[in-house]
């Protein structure tokens, strides 16, 4: 229950620094907004990265998506938080880029751009197995093939209902039900070692 309590308060904390800058770059205080950028760049490359599994694509939209924030931030609503609202845009121009260029591209070396997560691990040990873990499963995630990817990434890592994806992706929510199965069988199927 406290660890619960501790992630609200730093989700307060986070949104009210948030607001701040978001007010300074408002009045025009353009390195306000560069500090937003650097702290959400990270979450975001991973996000981007995991569907579209190209780093210069996933620089290119998430530097796209940082600008068309920038240019929109008149349109923010101030009480909601930031990250949402600039991944939104991020995602809905990396599924513009999907849709555009849908040719598979071809994984690995993502091990370089792609660090683990934070934890609170127990011990080094423990930090070094969630550590390993989270690689494979990116790594696996990275080897689904598109339409079941991007499905797994916005159901699982952006949390989006069926619904909200099926929108995005102008499909029913039927196939989003399948697509995720499928994926989720794969992923078991290429993680069964590890499991």
């Amino acid at each position: 229950m406290e660890e619960k309590d501790q992630s609200t308060v730093n989700n307060l904390k986070d949104s009210a620094e948030d607001r701040l800058l978001i007010e300074s770059a408002l009045d025009g205080d353009k390195q306000a907004y560069g500090r937003l950028v650097m702290k959400h760049q990270k979450r975001l490359f991973r996000f981007l990265f995991l569907m579209l599994r190209q780093k210069d694509a996933t620089e290119d939209i998430m530097q796209e998506a940082f600008v068309k924030g920038y240019l929109a931030l008149s349109t923010f609503e101030t009480g909601k938080p930031f990250y949402p609202w600039v991944a939104t845009i991020a995602r809905n121009l990396a599924l513009n880029y999907i849709k555009k260029d849908a040719r598979e591209i071809p994984a690995g070396g993502f091990e370089d751009y792609i660090e683990a997560l934070p934890d609170s691990a127990a011990s080094a040990i423990d930090t070094l197995i969630i550590s390993e873990n989270k690689k494979k499963l990116a790594e696996a995630v990275m080897l689904l093939a598109e339409p079941y990817r991007v499905v797994f990434v916005l159901r699982m890592f952006e949390k989006l209902s069926y619904n909200e994806i099926a929108k995005k992706l102008s499909i029913s929510p039927g196939t989003v039900d399948s697509r995720l199965y499928r994926a989720r069988q794969k992923l078991v199927e290429m993680l069964k070692d590890y499991l």
